[in-house]
């Protein structure tokens, strides 16, 4: 009988929810995840993010809020929210420019929100930002937006992490480690890299979202990577991870439904250090 792989982790994973999703809360393993991402869509009310965050405390995971910056209307919207998170007991953020091309209000980018000095007071125990291994299409330097984002951070003196786009590409993301991680250590930055991966879901499914999010997958590049897409209905997500490199934990984005990510994580054999759970 072939033994099943035993993959070993450092840290429990986290996953990405709508706030309409948080019904699924109650069927995500604590024993696999901790930190629960709640996605903010532009317009929608952010009372949605507040009730969630408070589900997600009372169900004993982390919730870690989007806060996209060019969504806000003002300075004191923007510090209304992050003051009711903070009193709900919300210790992580996600901060990031959000995907409206139009602004609306006083902040251009994640930068504009760090310089307002919303944050400055509220004291937050981690900041996290997002990676673009193949770039940011709504910015074109996103190198030295991340450089720009981390030395704020450093000198706010809060805990960082990186949270990056999902990615299908195994030898682009390998590369973005090793340069971010060399930016980490010649800055003496202390930050760590989560890497986002899709849960199990179609081809077709995947190509759709990779459009929206600027990730490279069509079908002759899913082919370039070695994905015979004509025969593979479902993307493996270890397809990518065994090939992943330098990286401090997963990030899941449920392209294919919560209950299928479940399902599949509970099919492999996770062990985790559960000490880091505890700091």
């Amino acid at each position: 009988m072939k033994l099943k792989q035993i993959y070993f982790f450092m840290k429990k994973f986290s996953v990405e929810i709508l706030p309409r999703q948080k019904s699924k809360i109650y069927d995500l393993p604590n024993e696999y995840f901790k930190d629960i991402y709640i996605t903010h869509i532009p317009g929608s009310p952010t009372d949605e993010l507040i009730q969630t965050s408070e589900l997600v405390l009372k169900e004993g995971f982390n919730p870690v809020p989007h806060i996209p910056a060019r969504s806000f209307r003002s300075h004191e919207d923007a510090f209304d929210l992050l003051n009711s998170l903070k009193n709900t007991g919300v210790k992580t953020l996600l901060t990031i420019g959000g995907s409206t091309k139009k602004t609306s209000g006083s902040f251009l980018s994640t930068m504009d929100m760090y310089q307002s000095g919303v944050l400055n007071t509220l004291n937050f125990e981690e900041i996290r930002i997002a990676g673009h291994p193949e770039g940011n299409p709504d910015d074109t330097n996103s190198a030295l937006s991340l450089l720009n984002k981390l030395r704020w951070l450093n000198n706010l003196k809060v805990k960082i992490s990186i949270v990056t786009q999902f990615c299908l590409s195994y030898e682009i993301t390998n590369r973005w480690i090793i340069e971010t991680n060399n930016l980490i250590k010649d800055n003496k930055f202390n930050a760590e890299l989560n890497i986002g991966i899709a849960g199990p879901a179609k081809i077709t499914t995947l190509i759709k979202y990779a459009k929206v999010c600027g990730v490279s997958a069509s079908k002759n590049f899913l082919m370039k990577q070695g994905f015979d897409v004509a025969k593979i209905l479902k993307l493996d997500p270890n397809s990518i991870i065994n090939h992943l490199k330098g990286y401090d934990n997963l990030h899941f984005f449920p392209f294919g439904g919560i209950h299928e990510l479940t399902k599949w994580v509970k099919g492999n054999n996770y062990i985790f250090d559960i000490r880091n759970d505890e700091k």
